[in-house]
């Protein structure tokens, strides 16, 4: 009889880890009439240690993140009202207007990918620096609408450190479904949503689909490919 060695062992056990718990997001939360707590996130102001918060979902067999980003196709920013984390309308095209947006899909009682990617965002933040909010958007928006109030929002958002530039965006279920349809982020049963990340210019109809449970520094190489240096160096020269 042949066994395994130990290398090869240790390989499928991580595929097999991975396989089971992308199956659910929501594997291990409250049950029906119940309401799980966020995952934990550390103070405000300081995002979870994405290294440890990543757990097997998108690992290869060798442990290292399988990400991989791919232009989008049919993605549409809507003209749609939604709300955002401090109950104030938001269109998500005027968030997308003149600047790079970024968008991911999150829910405050997931309690396995979300709270990884909503600290992915939160590190981001940094790595983008003076380009948040001036050049480039980030949006989380609530795959659970019904239970994700802008003030439940607001306190998730708060764990992570959110600053000005990143939205969290709820609102009437209807409106955010139309939002999600069209930017091909809705998950039919979003405990089983994949990890996605959305990048692009409206203006320019051009994105760019991240899969995986991609990095900060990864995530912030795809936002720099569109922002334009000709458009950065004039805002420079300009003061702006």
């Amino acid at each position: 009889m042949r066994f395994l060695s130990l290398g090869a062992l240790k390989a499928l056990v991580v595929l097999l880890a991975g396989a089971l718990a992308a199956a659910s997001c929501g594997r291990g939360s409250a049950p029906p009439g119940e309401h799980a707590a966020p995952a934990p996130a550390g103070p405000p102001g300081h995002a979870l240690d994405v290294s440890a918060a990543a757990g097997p979902p998108g690992l290869s067999a060798d442990g290292a993140a399988e990400v991989r980003a791919s232009p989008a196709t049919g993605v549409e920013v809507l003209d749609e009202e939604l709300v955002d984390q401090d109950g104030r309308p938001v269109r998500l095209r005027e968030l997308a207007r003149g600047r790079v947006l970024a968008v991911n899909f999150i829910f405050t009682t997931c309690t396995t990918i979300c709270s990884p990617m909503t600290a992915i965002f939160g590190r981001l933040q940094a790595e983008l620096g003076g380009a948040l909010d001036r050049d480039v958007r980030l949006v989380s928006i609530s795959l659970d609408p019904a239970m994700d109030t802008p003030e439940r929002l607001n306190a998730y958002a708060e764990k992570f450190g959110r600053r000005k530039g990143w939205s969290f965006l709820t609102g009437r279920r209807e409106r955010v479904n139309r939002v999600l349809d069209a930017l091909g982020g809705r998950a039919p049963i979003k405990e089983r949503h994949a990890p996605i990340t959305l990048i692009g210019r409206e203006a320019e109809g051009r994105w760019t689909r991240v899969e995986g449970i991609a990095p900060p520094g990864r995530l912030a190489d795809e936002v720099r490919a569109f922002l334009s240096p000709r458009g950065a160096a004039a805002r420079s020269a300009g003061g702006g």
